[in-house]
């Protein structure tokens, strides 16, 4: 069986969910190839096929144009809004290569056009790491709820009207799916499969609930002193991770939750670790902070998470985070607000703590019952069986297979 992956990245949160369900696939015997836009990895087997400057300075020319698109339209967004158009055509290249399943992930920021799915003869499968495949355009719909009905004044749109953007939009993309070969929506978390099986695109189309899997053989805990010890960090303090990337433009990351919690907490105790943003800073809400940048090494991201006592979530829209199930599989308990697909992998005061929505103060609780020491201990034991148990690539792709082989059949 060939199955082809499309993903505009083999990095960060979906891209690195992708590339791990395709080396899963390979590792089955699974005839898998991973196309992408942007490539990182020295994997053979994930090709970047708008490699080469000037397929990449037309992405970045598809990019300008759709901001351009929306801000005529709509006045601009102020969250993440894409259209899955102008970019790249790649519809031949897919037609040539003759895969059984095409198996789509996260194609915006002019990776493919969306278009091109019309008429496709090949099942297709989308896996929803975000929402957009059932909006009008965003890829958090911040509670509106809208796209169940069909989208209209759109929030993350700065002017959208009852019959605006988002409608058209919408209404456009139901018309393309509707009209491709069958499709099944994958819901990463029970949140997404229910937020896919209410929308009015998700109506038209089969849909099943199969998360993301991490390797448990390659993330699994260290020894935490030994990891503080290497990273130079210390022995006599109690370690907060937190990681995101551009957490003060997207407020659905929740950063400015965590900000405050941290106020309560005494700076004696405690200290923060800041993982995907380069900073000058030595401190953040008075805690001392150190700032490792963006990490794109597997082991060193294990090594950041054993020497923590704690991870930190504070997502306000989440669908399965990657963080989430990193941390757990390296006995790193998360505290996280009760929203979306936490609760999928955390279990409340079991692995980690799920803290009320936009609660500080129950924020704060969290990280401090996860870091106290008679906690902590039992926490991280149930913290990694958790993954071990659902979370193990090799099972997701035994359960992606018998989807595929149904498809095909």
């Amino acid at each position: 069986m060939k199955v082809l992956h499309l993903c505009g990245k083999d990095f960060f949160g979906a891209g690195r969910a992708a590339y791990r369900l395709h080396k899963g696939l390979l590792h089955v015997g699974i005839g898998s190839k991973m196309w992408v836009g942007a490539k990182r990895t020295a994997d053979d087997t994930v090709v970047d096929i708008h490699n080469g400057k000037a397929k990449k300075k037309l992405t970045k020319i598809y990019i300008k144009l759709e901001k351009l698109i929306i801000k005529s339209k709509a006045k601009g967004s102020r969250e993440m809004f894409s259209l899955g158009y102008p970019a790249h055509s790649i519809r031949r290249k897919i037609e040539t290569e003759k895969p059984d399943i095409v198996h789509l992930h996260w194609i915006n920021r002019g990776y493919m056009n969306l278009n091109e799915l019309k008429g496709i003869k090949i099942p297709v499968v989308i896996t929803l790491h975000d929402m957009w495949w059932f909006t009008g355009g965003c890829h958090y719909d911040e509670g509106c709820g809208r796209y169940v009905n069909g989208c209209a004044s759109c929030p993350i749109l700065s002017e959208d009207g009852e019959y605006g953007l988002s409608l058209k939009q919408l209404s456009c993309k139901r018309e393309i799916l509707n009209n491709t070969s069958p499709i099944t929506f994958i819901g990463l978390s029970t949140w997404m499969q229910d937020c896919v099986k209410q929308s009015l695109i998700g109506q038209d189309h089969k849909i099943k609930q199969i998360p993301n899997g991490i390797d448990v053989d390659i993330f699994a805990p260290m020894d935490k002193q030994a990891c503080r010890n290497k990273l130079n960090l210390p022995n006599d303090k109690k370690l907060i991770l937190f990681a995101a990337v551009d957490v003060l433009s997207e407020t659905r990351k929740g950063y400015q939750y965590l900000s405050q919690a941290l106020t309560m907490l005494k700076p004696e105790e405690y200290e923060l670790v800041v993982i995907g943003e380069q900073s000058d800073a030595n401190s953040i809400s008075g805690l001392k902070t150190y700032f490792p940048g963006e990490i794109n090494d597997d082991q060193l991201m294990i090594e950041y998470m054993s020497a923590v006592d704690v991870a930190v979530v504070p997502s306000l829209q989440e669908n399965l985070s990657n963080l989430i199930m990193e941390s757990l599989a390296c006995a790193t308990p998360v505290v996280a607000f009760k929203i979306g697909g936490n609760g999928d992998m955390i279990k409340h005061k079991v692995n980690g703590y799920l803290a009320k929505h936009k609660n500080i103060e129950d924020l704060t609780e969290g990280i401090e019952f996860c870091t106290k020491s008679e906690n902590n201990i039992l926490l991280s034991e149930t913290a990694r069986q958790t993954i071990v148990d659902n979370f193990d690539i090799n099972e997701v792709s035994k359960k992606y297979i018998q989807l595929y082989q149904s498809l095909v059949e």
